[in-house]
């Protein structure tokens, strides 16, 4: 997240508008991206399910129109869509998880080399 936050600003600064989506308001906001619409989607689905076309192009469709209106940078939209299954029976997260976070459980991952080539510059403490 952290990367795309500092993306959008980039681009931001050479007058593209940017908007990002995220099912944690929270850590959108905390990176400071510009714009960012939030939905309660299951990680890797943000848009909805795999051939739901028709939802997929109403949540792009809702990011464009915030986009659109959106006058000035940090500007946050929640959507109003919800997950057709029951919360307790959705995987909210995949069960495998993401190379880094296994070569981290086998102590393979050398932390100050990630801190010092994936640190935020712009701030402290991120």
């Amino acid at each position: 997240m952290r990367s795309g936050g500092l993306l959008q600003r980039k681009l931001e600064e050479f007058g593209i508008s940017t908007i990002s989506i995220s099912n944690s308001p929270e850590m959108t906001i905390r990176v400071a991206v510009p714009r960012a619409v939030f939905i309660q989607f299951p990680f890797g689905r943000l848009l909805g399910d795999v051939d739901d076309r028709d939802q997929q192009r109403e949540i792009c469709d809702d990011m464009v129109e915030m986009l659109s209106n959106a006058n000035q940078p940090n500007s946050y939209k929640h959507l109003d869509y919800s997950w057709p299954d029951p919360p307790e029976l959705t995987k909210w997260r995949p069960e495998i998880p993401a190379p880094l976070g296994l070569l981290r459980e086998e102590g393979k991952v050398d932390e100050e080399l990630v801190e010092k080539n994936y640190r935020d510059e712009e701030r402290e403490g991120l």
